[in-house]
């Protein structure tokens, strides 16, 4: 497919849903409704049960009375979005390159089916497809048809609006904490979910969620996605009230294991049985946003044993009185790499299954065996326009280790140079909340190689254009 084809599908969405705006009450953020967010299942329509609160076109199949008194009741929802992204040099000049880019499009749909007081059904579909990429989709590029989530929620008891106690059976998506570990795989076309059980109990001030799950395999055909046998994820997160302790604010303790029977480092092949164990935190108090994240891993990784770590430090300040609302932000992270390959020991941390994109637009850079350091700006032109200009400057933790991308993918060993700088990234997004359903953006970005691909080339610059349109429902 040619590139003003690509466009063209890309652009003519915008100019279609340019056309859907809805009442101006039905605008999020001004206190009337709530906004759509990445997590559908987390969405609560029932104060539709109001029929003068109704003031969207899409209201009418978001709160679907299924019994006269209301309490059962059926939501209906969907996303649309069309992606067209384009690499020059992708993966710094190696494997296939593309020379004019490729299409992405995704459409999902989800019925939510309230059953009071005690049972809920949530069921979404998903489709992901990639047109004219040289080499095929990647991982996460193409499922053309498949269940995304398909879970039956049982309750108990009741405080605050909210049960006491959730089981909660089926195919699920998992969000937690800064999206470093656990999360949705909302950059990429296609999302994953996991197969399994959790269980979920509010306290006075606590949340406790307790997980047994097997990641989905992504396959790109027709209701073929199946959970993975080779990998096991068991844990238990847990999430404090906001402000619950002064200065760390929220607080959200953690241990997951995950046993993986075939993982590759630098090091080599082998079954890989982690356990994680450390806290996030996250405070806002007036224009200051502050968070921690600390990570501590052991286990086995074949013959040897695993003993690695990660933390995480964001500080950003936003001028609310001044013009454009200007945020400055920092942050700096840090994961450890392995310090011997020839050791059976191994020290590289492994994030388990993060968002999509964690450091950038660019899918190359990942947090395993990495030194980040991330300035940040973002500007409120106007009430629905920002402008978020970003740099990361990148370095190995180990010389002895390799780089990898963010799912854990070796893509260069490095055993074969000894510089630590892998180079910088500069990019900016200029994002447009058309309406309450509609969200468009325009990202852009540059990778300027450093010592250790110029020493092991391919060591190419790499230059990242995109344009995402995103319609909810």
């Amino acid at each position: 497919m040619p590139l003003p084809l690509k466009l063209v599908l890309v652009t003519s969405f915008l100019c279609s849903t340019a056309q859907l705006a809805p009442a101006q009450g039905a605008l999020a953020g001004n206190g009337l409704r709530p906004a759509y967010l990445v997590d559908r299942s987390a969405e609560d329509w029932s104060f539709l049960r109001d029929a003068s609160r109704r003031s969207d076109r899409w209201d009418p199949i978001k709160y679907i009375p299924l019994r006269r008194d209301g309490t059962t009741y059926l939501t209906l929802g969907g996303e649309f979005r069309p992606f067209y992204e384009f690499y020059r040099n992708h993966n710094w000049g190696a494997g296939p390159q593309d020379d004019n880019g490729f299409y992405l499009q995704r459409f999902m749909v989800h019925a939510d089916v309230h059953i009071a007081p005690s049972m809920r059904l949530f069921v979404e579909l998903k489709s992901g497809v990639e047109i004219d990429r040289t080499g095929g989709p990647r991982a996460a590029d193409e499922d053309k048809l498949d269940i995304n989530e398909a879970f039956v929620d049982l309750y108990r008891g009741q405080r605050n609006n909210q049960p006491i106690f959730t089981l909660r059976v089926g195919r699920q998506e998992i969000n937690y904490g800064d999206s470093g570990m656990l999360a949705i795989r909302e950059g990429l076309n296609v999302r994953r979910a996991f197969d399994g059980a959790k269980i979920i109990i509010h306290a006075r001030d606590w949340q406790f969620d307790f997980f047994a799950l097997r990641p989905n395999e992504t396959n790109t055909g027709h209701f073929d996605d199946a959970p993975d046998h080779s990998q096991t994820l068991l844990g238990a997160y847990s999430s404090s009230r906001p402000h619950f302790i002064p200065f760390l604010g929220q607080l959200e303790p953690f241990y997951v294991y995950l046993d993986r029977k075939r993982a590759r480092f630098d090091q080599g092949v082998a079954r890989d049985q982690r356990h994680t164990v450390g806290f996030h935190t996250i405070n806002q108090a007036g224009g200051v946003e502050y968070e921690f994240a600390w990570y501590l891993q052991f286990g086995k990784f074949g013959a040897g044993n695993i003993l690695a770590w990660k933390n995480v430090e964001t500080v950003a300040y936003r001028f609310q009185s001044a013009r454009f609302q200007p945020l400055i932000g920092l942050n700096f992270a840090v994961s450890s790499g392995d310090r011997d390959p020839n050791s059976p020991d191994l020290q590289t941390f492994h994030p388990l299954f993060p968002k999509g994109l964690y450091y950038g637009y660019i899918d190359s850079v990942g947090s395993l065996n990495a030194i980040v350091l991330h300035p940040r700006v973002n500007l409120r032109f106007a009430r629905s326009v920002s402008f978020t200009p970003e740099a990361f400057l990148f370095w190995r933790q180990s010389t002895a280790d390799g780089v990898y991308s963010q799912p854990g993918v070796l893509l260069r060993t490095g055993q074969l140079s000894g510089s630590r700088f892998l180079g910088s990234l500069y990019q900016a997004e200029l994002a447009w909340n058309l309406d309450a359903h509609t969200t468009v953006a325009l990202q852009m970005a540059r990778f300027a190689v450093g010592d250790f691909f110029r020493e092991t080339p391919p060591g190419k610059d790499m230059t990242y254009v995109s344009m995402k349109a995103t319609y909810k429902f």
